[in-house]
């Protein structure tokens, strides 16, 4: 019984130093290369300080100093990638009814600022010629900016349209690919090997136990940062251990969705490499307090 019980260590140690021998670390990506610290995404291009998924958005938070400009993508009926963050228009825009199932044509009429509103009461972006945007749009006008894409609900087939859009304006080092859909993120990361993304949910859950147990370094690290909550559940995931466990393997830590000096507090104990956020105005203020 206890040579059996030997062997059978020994055989575990084996797979593990198998698996540690193959685990390998996330690979350097130019999208985060001379970047400040923390680095800012203005998520939506700021959703609570102006219209989300609007080219006024992206404009004022690149304007103010983002460092990155976050967006969502959906394929309208015809074929064109479009910026808005639900599956429907109805909660942004004057319009109703399915962005896939819209055209172009139909999506560029509504007003994309009709429900922006800070208080309930006025609506300061109705009538003033706010559209849904495409996504060549702001490849067209900010060709420096570095900008996080997640593919909401949509085809596969989405991930060829985008390959060719990022391969047209060259912007391979200039995005970052995220979403919860492990594969439609498997597809980007086979179609753009050269482009960074992020964890899907699972290799988060799977990479946070193994940091817990210190075990990081069996991991294999296909993405390039965890983009995840400061916690779930009542469970506090970003920690000093985890961002430590991440930066030993390559990968960045990018909390969401942070809008208060409090949990910038605890995006900067942690040791976190930036953040994303509703309000880059304000979180650009707190970045001197971080510094300081």
């Amino acid at each position: 019984m206890k040579i059996a019980r030997l062997g059978c260590g020994a055989v575990l140690l084996g797979l593990l130093g198998l698996r540690l021998l193959y685990a390998h670390p996330a690979p350097a990506r130019p999208w985060f290369r001379e970047l400040p610290r923390p680095l800012i995404m203005a998520h939506q291009g700021g959703e609570k300080q102006w219209p989300s998924n609007t080219m006024l958005a992206f404009r004022e938070a690149y304007k103010l100093g983002a460092d990155a400009l976050d967006m969502d993508v959906h394929l309208s009926a015809d074929g064109e990638l479009v910026l808005m963050h639900d599956t429907t228009v109805d909660r942004t825009t004057d319009g109703h009814g399915m962005v896939r199932a819209m055209t172009w044509k139909q999506l560029s009429r509504l007003d994309a600022g009709y429900r922006f509103s800070l208080d309930g009461r006025s609506y300061p972006y109705r009538g003033k010629g706010l559209r849904v945007p495409r996504l060549e749009e702001v490849f067209q006008e900010f060709p420096g900016a570095r900008v996080g894409i997640e593919i909401k609900q949509a085809p596969l087939a989405t991930v060829e349209r985008l390959a060719e859009l990022i391969h047209r304006y060259h912007a391979e080092n200039r995005v970052l690919l995220a979403g919860f859909d492990a594969a439609m993120l498997r597809q980007q990361r086979r179609l753009l090997p050269e482009v960074a993304s992020s964890a899907t949910p699972e290799e988060v859950r799977i990479f946070w136990i193994a940091s817990q147990l210190h075990l990081e370094g069996f991991t294999a690290a296909d993405y390039s940062v965890l983009q995840i909550p400061l916690e779930h559940n009542g469970r506090h995931l970003v920690s000093p251990r985890l961002v430590e466990a991440a930066h030993s393997r390559g990968i960045s830590v990018l909390p969401w969705t942070l809008d208060s000096d409090r949990e910038v507090e605890a995006c900067r104990a942690a040791g976190c490499d930036g953040f994303n956020t509703n309000v880059p105005g304000l979180m650009l203020k707190y970045r001197q307090d971080w510094w300081r």
